[in-house]
Parts: C-alpha cells; sequence; structure tokens
C-alpha cells in the first residue's frame, strides 16, 4: 500500500485540498452488497412456478459443467442458487444481523452498499424501501459494533441501476440526503478519512457533464471513488478521491492480461497521489438476464486466481464483488449450491495478505 497526498496541483480549482492517508497493515476488504432482497424481489427472480412453500426450499436451477449454459427447473425463474438461510428479507433486522456476522466472521471488514434515494431534497428513511433498508443497515452495524472489539464498517456503493441518463440533480440529492443523514455515522468509519467512504458505481458511464456537477457539490463532505478502467481514469480523475473497477466478470483464463489492466489503472491512481480499490471476483454470469460472459468460479479456483492477479496493484483495499449479487452469480454469500466454500476461501486470502 501507499500513502496518497494528494497534491492540489492535480485537482480542479474547485475542489478541496486534502489528505489522504492509506491504511495501517493488511488493506481492509469490502464486499459490495445488494439492498433489494425482499420477498417481491425474490418472486421477481423465481417467478410465479417457484414451490416458495416446500421445505427445504428448492435450488431453482443450475450451472452447466462448464461453469456456464445457466438452466432453470421453474419456468420464469432467472437465477439458479438461493441463500443457505433461504429467502431472507432485508427489512428484517434478523436478516443484516445474520449477513453481517457471517461477514465479519470470514474477516471481511465491511460492505459497500448499494443504494438510490428517491432523489429529491427533503428525503427521509421513510422516504423508499431502499432508504428504510440503508438505515436499518446502518443501526445493525452499530448494534454488532456495540458488542465486538473489531469494527464493521460501510462505504456507500451509490448506484445507477442502469438510469446513466439520471440527472445529476438527482444524484446530487441523494448523496446529499446520505451526508445529513449518515456522515459523522461511526457505522461509515474508514481508515483513509473523516468523510464517509462513497464509491460512485459505474461513474464511466455517466455524460462528461454529469459527474463534475456531482463532484463539485460533495466532495468536500465524502471520499468520492470513481469506477473506472485503465483506459477511463485519466479523463476523470479530477473529479475523485480514488477509483475502483466493478470488474464482475474478469476472466483469468480468457484474459490472462486482466490483471495487468488492474496493475495499470492502480499505478495511474497512485500516481496522482489518490487511493485504489481493488476489485475481485468468485465467477461471474448473467446468461439468464441477457448477458453472454461467463467466468467459471472453477470451484474456488477462479477466486484465488483473481485475488492472486490483482494483489501487485498494492490496493488500498479492495472492494469485492459481491455478497449476494445472485443475477450475476457473484454471490460469495453462503447459498444452497456452494455452501460456505467461497468465504471460506476468501478467509484464507484476507490471513494469507
Amino acid at each position: 500500500m501507499v500513502t496518497a497526498c494528494v497534491n492540489p496541483s492535480a485537482q480542479s480549482s474547485s475542489a478541496p485540498q486534502r489528505t489522504l492517508v492509506a491504511s495501517v497493515g493488511k488493506p481492509p476488504v469490502y464486499l459490495h452488497y445488494y439492498l433489494w432482497w425482499t420477498p417481491q424481489h425474490w418472486q421477481d427472480k423465481l417467478g410465479l412456478s417457484y414451490p416458495y412453500t416446500s421445505s427445504p426450499l428448492a435450488v431453482p436451477g443450475a450451472l452447466g459443467v462448464d461453469g456456464c449454459h445457466a438452466s432453470v427447473t421453474y419456468p420464469g425463474a432467472s437465477i439458479v442458487d438461493i441463500p443457505s438461510d433461504g429467502l431472507a428479507d432485508q427489512s428484517d433486522p434478523a436478516t443484516l444481523d445474520r449477513d453481517i456476522a457471517t461477514a465479519a466472521g470470514a474477516g471481511v471488514r465491511g460492505f459497500v452498499v448499494s443504494w438510490q434515494g428517491a432523489g429529491a431534497p427533503g428525503q427521509t428513511p421513510a422516504s423508499s424501501g431502499y432508504n428504510a433498508r440503508l438505515d436499518l443497515l446502518v443501526s445493525r452495524v452499530n448494534a454488532y459494533n456495540a458488542g465486538h472489539p473489531r469494527p464493521f464498517t460501510l462505504a456507500l456503493g451509490m448506484s445507477a441501476y442502469g438510469n446513466y441518463a439520471r440527472p445529476a440533480s438527482a444524484i446530487t440529492a441523494d448523496l446529499q440526503y446520505f451526508v445529513s443523514q449518515y456522515a459523522g455515522n461511526p457505522a461509515f468509519a474508514n481508515d483513509f478519512s473523516a468523510r464517509p467512504l462513497a464509491m460512485l458505481l459505474a461513474s464511466r458511464k455517466y455524460t462528461a457533464g454529469q459527474i463534475p456537477v456531482v463532484a463539485a457539490a460533495v466532495r468536500n463532505q465524502v471520499l468520492l471513488i470513481s469506477d473506472d478502467t485503465n483506459a477511463s481514469w485519466s479523463s476523470t480523475q479530477q473529479n475523485f478521491d480514488g477509483a475502483s473497477w466493478y470488474w464482475s466478470s474478469q476472466n483469468p483464463d480468457a484474459n490472462p492480461q486482466s490483471g495487468s489492466q488492474v496493475q495499470s489503472l492502480a499505478g495511474q491512481v497512485h500516481a496522482a497521489h489518490k487511493l485504489f480499490f481493488a476489485p475481485f471476483a468468485p465467477g461471474f454470469n448473467a446468461q439468464l438476464n441477457g448477458g453472454s460472459a461467463c467466468t467459471p468460479r472453477k470451484g474456488t479456483d477462479t477466486l484465488a486466481a483473481i485475488w492472486t492477479l490483482n494483489q501487485p496493484s498494492q490496493p488500498d483495499a479492495w472492494f469485492g464483488i459481491s455478497w449476494n449479487e445472485y443475477v450475476e452469480n457473484t454471490y460469495l454469500q453462503p447459498s444452497r449450491s456452494y455452501g460456505t466454500a467461497e468465504l471460506d476461501r476468501l478467509r484464507q486470502l484476507i490471513a494469507a495478505q
């Protein structure tokens, strides 16, 4: 890891000057965490034919022997696996408590919680289901930390959910609500700054005019992290305090140069005296949802291979993909198909840093 001291001459004139200090010791590991798992969302992904009352609950599908070519047992399903704990509702505190404790037990520092607010000034935790679940997650993190010496913490994953034309005013309103509600909350403490970490997911897909407006409004209040590639960072770096790369489909077999691409991004970010958060994933498959790319899990070998490829980037922290993204099959959460195998392997990788 490096000490990242922001060079004022490298920033835009409107950006605040600051010093960012990399964490001491092993880079902390965060996992992207999705807040959309409610009974309705499970039904949307499993379809009307799924036997919701069966005991035990059925595994809805499978991947082929090649780790790709997904198939489902029940018409209308678009996921092939479910959590070991069943169709848990993230509006239930017990669900969040279980996720926090399980991840923390594997050495994970925290979650990058995917969220989008109501997009307007004056919103509250009651303004949307996402707002309510975020507020509940923050309270459960604080409750966990009250009884454990090693804190579990959160970063924000500000999400577009596919709407890259969303007005800058809506993104800004959400981030300003987040700041007013949670800046200074110990659940969002981090090793790098007194400001909470906020990653603007898919930032490279927004228009050139959106990002500067958002950055100018919030960079003095949040540690703003981009979602970039080694080819896109140079054109947007002045708006951010660091970068990650949500590369969920990184394939160490089909693209053995992918580690060098991650290292290239990290080198550019560190050369700008900013923070780099390396990605890793256990595999990828979104074929049931219109995608074509597939990165087979190969047991837990893909997870270990990507970690090994990306470790030379000297990350200030890791942003793993993901805890519970069942649509793209990147989940590390214990599941009916894989049990705890992926999380056990991640625990070993974290310990060996």
